[in-house]
């Protein structure tokens, strides 16, 4: 047919879409219940006027789902008139959202690859201690002064920067830590970028922890008591700059691997540093599904989780050209507390300033509706000591282990929960015994209110976050109040 009429079988379908566009640009509060059909096929192309104006109707659909998108964000409210006069160049590319801290999202990850989300974790905690001796001796004959204690700190308060830019696999993470506890009170304290190839493997390099064990392996916002146990505090790596990798095998099998600048280098710089590096490896396997984080079963699992696994540290300490202790090995210390490095420890007139360290763990943890319990056992040997002048000092063995337990009274809230640790080597033997409950606030780790007593007899280990002070004894009290949002 030939005449005005000619297109007419052609238009109404595409005139049909441009009412269901107008019409749901001029009414915001139907705008999220109409879904507009897909384009129709036609031969418009080859009809100036008619592609125009479905060109003009494409824009207006792009537009009414932009509008969408804020209105759904909380950018418009429902009821407020909606222009379409602006181009759609000038829509914002990103809304804000609260999801475990205050989070820049991007409505179109595609166009706009880049999510910031800022949190606030905060550590305020009440301590009392009651000393037994005012005094102690260590291994190298010096006296030392335990204090009582009757104080408030923030023992962590950390601003965590983390997201993704570029592509939704390229992550980054920033943690700035103030403290009235640290000899820095503001300070970095871990920071990386990481790689996402797969679940099999995601690569990071920054300032991380060395794995070495579970209980360090795991934030402190999850101890099972007010911080980590005395055996932990006293075998465990810290924190280093290095590359590592983290992943999943399978289901069930998970792992980290680390290499790094040495056992403990966070405030030190490359002049303080030897030329050997800290390798660690930790695996575990979760036969029967999902773990999760922590050691209390705050998730309530209704049916047993059971998380396995071990870990192994090895890193060497050369002395300085000086044939002095480098700063790196100050973290090592003797069953009775005393630093390995300190004169006359080992041997009267000798100081140690080489050695190798090797640490090995094993853990086991169970978690089923409510009840936890969770254990490791740690070895660690001290090989290959050399002191001034030369002498070689025979290797020193160390053994600990922590268990613990927790059950809720009150499903998801109120924690209750027992745990001990100890220490042991040629220097002697400290423990500790505690008790203590946990308060989720609003039923999630979130907010958790955590009071303990702690008798310690003769501690090894020394520091200022944990509050364990070395060759110590007596009784400890934390009652803390922990936040993350």
């Amino acid at each position: 047919m030939d005449g005005p009429f000619a297109n007419r079988g052609r238009r109404w379908p595409n005139v049909t879409v441009a009412i269901i566009a107008l019409w749901t640009c001029a009414s915001p509060a139907l705008s999220q219940q109409v879904s507009l059909p897909p384009p129709l096929a036609s031969n418009h192309a080859t009809d100036p006027p008619l592609a125009e104006a479905m060109q003009r109707i494409e824009q207006l659909e792009q537009t009414v789902f932009e509008l969408q998108q804020r209105q759904n964000g909380g950018l418009i409210e429902a009821e407020a008139p909606i222009c379409f006069d602006a181009p759609t160049a000038e829509l914002p590319t990103h809304y804000p959202i609260y999801d475990s801290g205050w989070t820049l999202r991007p409505y179109d990850a595609a166009k706009t690859p880049f999510e910031l989300t800022i949190g606030l974790h905060n550590q305020f905690r009440y301590t009392g201690f009651s000393r037994d001796e005012a005094t102690t001796i260590d291994a190298a004959g010096n006296v030392n002064t335990i204090p009582n204690r009757n104080d408030f700190d923030v023992n962590r308060g950390r601003l965590v920067f983390s997201g993704y830019a570029l592509d939704k696999d390229l992550g980054f993470y920033a943690n700035i830590d103030y403290s009235t506890v640290a000899s820095s009170s503001i300070q970095p304290l871990l920071g990386w970028i990481s790689f996402r190839h797969n679940d099999a493997l995601t690569l990071y390099m920054g300032l991380g922890k060395v794995p070495g064990t579970w209980e360090w392996q795991q934030t402190s916002r999850y101890t099972m008591g007010a911080d980590r146990t005395l055996a932990t505090t006293f075998f465990r790596p810290s924190i280093t700059a290095g590359m590592w990798g983290i992943g999943k095998l399978g289901d069930s099998l998970s792992y980290t691997v680390f290499v790094g600048n040495g056992l403990n280098t966070l405030t030190l710089r490359s002049s303080d540093l030897d030329t050997n590096f800290v390798y660690s490896a930790l695996a575990w396997w979760e036969p029967l599904g999902e773990f999760g984080v922590g050691f209390s079963d705050q998730e309530h699992h209704d049916n047993l989780a059971i998380r396995v696994g071990h870990g192994l540290t090895q890193t060497k300490n050369d002395s300085t050209s000086t044939d002095q202790s480098g700063a790196e090995q100050t973290v090592v210390r003797l069953s009775d507390g005393t630093r390995l490095v300190e004169p006359n420890a080992l041997a009267p007139g000798v100081t140690v300033n080489a050695f190798d360290v090797w640490l090995y763990t094993a853990h086991l943890g169970l978690k089923k509706q409510g009840y936890s319990f969770s254990s490791e056992v740690f070895m660690r040997w001290l090989r290959n000591i050399e002191g001034t002048g030369g002498t070689s000092l025979e290797s020193l063995l160390d053994n600990g282990f922590y268990i613990q337990g927790g059950a809720f009274v009150i499903p998801k809230k109120l924690e209750l929960f027992v745990r001990g640790s100890a220490v042991t080597g040629d220097f002697g033997t400290g423990s500790e015994v505690a008790a203590g409950l946990n308060w989720h606030l609003f039923d999630k780790r979130s907010a958790r209110f955590t009071l303990d007593v702690t008798d310690i007899r003769d501690s090894p280990a020394e520091q200022s976050r944990t509050g364990y002070v070395a060759g110590e004894s007596g009784t400890l009290l934390r009652a803390q109040l922990w936040t993350f949002f």
